[in-house]
């Protein structure tokens, strides 16, 4: 359907104006932020100097998964992502429902997360406690979504140069200081001192720094081929993150110990200042700082409009849907998400960051294994002609990798995952209904 057409519903479609390097550049800029700005040292913590390790093995589950959605999303080519590839393969609106849900309960929990990341970058500028910072951030948040954020792919490309300039910076700098110590060095830098679990349990929580290529499938509506670029475009951003991140955590587990990226909440930065290069820490902790915000934001924004749209169809109190008569942005579904989003805050602990982003990650990896399943029940109907087809054992093994990643994941992380479970299956029984 060509841009301004009609929709079969009535309804304009949307425009269809993102061509293949668009559809890249946005995966690349949804993938690259938060994550590796602030998990570094926590990854490190877990896996020592086999954190490069942990970033390998989330990096095959995000390629195995992504070349899962790459054939989801020429199946299946609307928005909506895995609830729509859900309800395609199941039917219903149970198993749609509590996919959705699950995404929805993860765009919160990464609020969450970097609301508390960003404090050590933050520092730069102000010294304020870690909660003060976290919950000032919340506020600006609530504050943006509820006068009204018109997202464009200009505007995500200029969040995306910035993003990717800090780290570019980082690995020339890293890339210099560490090739003035010998290879042997270099080499017994990266000889792994953890188990398999330790890695894997790193793993669970590098996975958070690679999600975002997913969200290329609520682009499938506004792509002008979808069916051919959607694939090759989250099959790009995961291959290009891949080699991003991994220089990167080679960088920093060159410039210092696994204990002292544990022990730092600015990793990268550190890594600027041990290479003596002669930029003031407030520069680049102000980029760091935008990459880790502008994920925040991202996704506080997707939550208080996956919350209006659960109201909005019945699924949740109705009070969601309001919008506000001058701002025309639903303010009382804002309301919620910060509301939540701060007690997620409160409420996560001394290793807060670390938690809240295993959280997000069990939450999109259950989302995930849904998807695995939905394409091994979609592939029972043969698929239409030049759909892109991934390799037949990609959802069994994408299956599996979720399976392994989640049986490493913390208790805390199951109980927020489980309570979010609870709310989902009490909404759509109690308000499923009345749709």
């Amino acid at each position: 359907m060509e841009a301004g057409d009609a929709a079969v519903s009535g309804h304009p479609a949307l425009a269809r104006r993102l061509g293949p390097a668009a559809l890249v550049f946005y995966g690349v800029g949804d993938v690259l932020g938060a994550g590796i700005y602030a998990l570094v040292g926590k990854v490190a913590a877990e896996a020592g100097s086999a954190a490069w390790a942990s970033f390998l093995v989330s990096a095959a589950l995000a390629a195995v998964t992504g070349l899962a959605y790459a054939e989801l999303c020429a199946r299946v080519p609307r928005s909506a992502g895995a609830a729509a590839f859900a309800a395609e393969a199941f039917g219903g609106s149970l198993m749609p429902h509590l996919v959705g849900f699950f995404v929805l309960a993860s765009g919160v929990t990464s609020a969450a997360t970097v609301s508390l990341a960003c404090h050590g970058y933050l520092r730069s500028f102000v010294d304020l406690p870690p909660l003060a910072a976290a919950l000032a951030l919340i506020a600006l948040m609530a504050l943006i979504a509820f006068i009204g954020v018109r997202e464009s792919v200009a505007a995500n490309n200029a969040f995306t140069v910035m993003e990717v300039s800090g780290l570019l910076l980082v690995i020339a700098v890293g890339l210099s200081y560490a090739f003035r110590r010998p290879a042997a060095e270099l080499v017994a830098a990266l000889e792994p001192d953890a188990g398999p679990l330790a890695v894997l349990a790193g793993a669970t929580l590098a996975f958070y720094a690679f999600i975002g290529f997913e969200d290329l499938a609520n682009l499938a509506e506004e792509a002008k081929d979808p069916v051919r670029d959607i694939p090759r475009a989250i099959l790009a951003s995961v291959a290009v993150s891949t080699v991003v991140y991994l220089v990167v955590v080679c960088v920093v587990l060159w410039a210092m110990t696994p204990a002292q990226a544990a022990a730092t909440s600015r990793p990268l930065l550190e890594v600027v200042r041990l290479a003596g290069f002669p930029l003031p820490d407030w520069c680049f902790a102000g980029v760091a700082l935008f990459a880790i915000a502008n994920t925040g934001l991202a996704n506080f924004i997707m939550a208080s409009r996956l919350l209006y749209g659960l109201g909005d169809q019945g699924l949740a109190p109705a009070v969601l849907a309001s919008v506000h008569e001058g701002r025309r942005t639903p303010w009382v579904a804002i309301l919620v998400a910060a509301g939540v989003t701060a007690a997620l805050v409160l409420t996560a602990g001394e290793q807060g960051v670390a938690v809240l982003a295993k959280t997000t990650a069990v939450l999109l990896m259950i989302a995930f294994l849904a998807s695995h399943l939905s394409l091994i029940r979609l592939r029972r109907a043969p698929a239409g002609p030049g759909v892109f087809r991934a390799p037949a054992f990609t959802p069994y093994a994408g299956v599996a990798a979720c399976l392994l990643l989640l049986s490493q994941a913390p208790r805390e992380a199951f109980l927020r995952a489980g309570a979010a479970l609870a709310l989902a299956l009490v909404l759509h029984g109690v308000l499923g209904k009345r749709r």
